[in-house]
């Protein structure tokens, strides 16, 4: 299938000259996390995000020349496996679709993608990530605070008894900051300069969670991609994990040869790539056997302005997703210990099902 068969046609763009106030009304309103920035011709510039204003001392008065981020682009005639690892590889939740000359003629994002695809039996089990979540009572502010320190995008709100009570995501935020209200000053920045944030809970802002229980096909959460950007995975009422599309659109990336692929986004140095990639193959045939069927694994990078870098990865199998977070002054350094706590998790649930079957047989031996 061709992206020009999935793509949006009729796609919302902002300029350079744009403020960030406006690109969060926009994102608010059409409930959308990223949009495009074109030039006056409607040549492609490149993307802004949601997640990097709130997660930066941006004013809401900036123009957006100066937060563009730049990214590779789709042809028409490019096909949906490439639309996906480039998805995935990016870190983006949608690239641009452009003709020759660099115009915008579209955008396909990860829930068109997750439309196109057959999960055929797997479950949200094998690709939900960890739930991190918020109480209610706690402030926007400490809210925010959370997410950029666990470098997420939402958080399932839980009550005093731990119970799911709703989500909290970007675009709930962006639809604050985005009203006009008092500023404690004039150079009020985003990230916590909005009068009277610290006093709106979570509570107060938060939506209705759409649940689903383990076990859920993932084929039936198509629908929901469609309407909504998460569902929280309970058990008993409580949030044990959450998936997306992008958790599902990385279970159907191609391998080759039937074995693992290493995906990696915003690691933008070649020699790292390199030998980080070489170091992630060594392990995954190291770890082969212990989980089942490793699929794939997918490392994100960030920089952060300490000068810091951090690594986060989901290793997927075909038992679940393995996730871990490793900080390092350099890639490589964050890579090496990555590598050592995801081999500390995988020791542990690896003997964690060991005990288990053991116990399954001598609890057989004395039936």
């Amino acid at each position: 299938m061709k992206v020009s068969e999935i793509m949006v046609t009729d796609v919302v763009t902002l300029t350079s000259e744009d403020t960030i106030a406006k690109a969060l009304h926009l994102m608010a309103d059409r409930s959308i996390n990223q949009i495009p920035v074109v030039d006056e011709s409607g040549k492609y510039l490149g993307m802004i995000s949601a997640k990097q204003f709130i997660s930066s001392t941006a004013q809401p008065s900036s123009k957006l020349r100066g937060y563009i981020i730049k990214t590779s682009a789709l042809s028409r005639d490019d096909d949906i496996e490439k639309a996906a690892q480039l998805i995935i590889g990016s870190g983006n939740r949608a690239m641009p679709v452009v003709e020759d000359g660099g115009g915008l003629v579209g955008i396909v994002s990860e829930t068109d993608l997750v439309s196109t695809a057959d999960f055929g039996h797997a479950i949200v089990d094998e690709v939900m990530s960890g739930a991190i979540v918020i109480e209610e009572n706690t402030s926007l502010a400490d809210a925010i605070s959370k997410m950029r320190r666990y470098n997420i995008s939402r958080l399932p709100v839980i009550n005093t008894k731990g119970i799911l009570h709703g989500t909290l995501n970007m675009l709930d935020i962006a639809k604050i900051i985005a009203t006009p209200r008092e500023r404690t000053s004039k150079s009020a920045a985003i990230s916590g300069g909005t009068a009277g944030i610290k006093d709106v809970k979570v509570k107060d802002i938060a939506r209705r969670a759409v649940s689903v229980e383990r076990g859920t096909k993932l084929n039936v959460m198509v629908d929901n991609f469609r309407r909504n950007e998460e569902a929280i995975v309970v058990g008993d009422g409580r949030p044990m994990g959450i998936v997306t599309a992008k958790d599902a659109l990385e279970l159907v990336l191609p391998k080759k040869n039937n074995e693992p692929i290493i995906h990696m986004a915003h690691l933008e140095d070649g020699q790292d790539r390199i030998e980080i990639q070489e170091q992630l193959t060594r392990f995954l045939q190291k770890i082969q056997g212990k989980l089942g069927d490793v699929r794939s694994i997918v490392v994100y990078a960030d920089k952060h302005k300490t000068r810091k870098y951090s690594l986060r990865t989901r290793l997927i199998t075909s038992n679940g997703v393995i996730d871990a977070k490793a900080v390092g002054y350099d890639p490589i350094s964050a890579s090496k210990e990555l590598i050592a706590r995801l081999d500390r998790r995988i020791k542990s649930e690896h003997s964690q099902r060991v005990q288990n079957r053991q116990r399954r047989e001598s609890v057989r031996k004395i039936g």
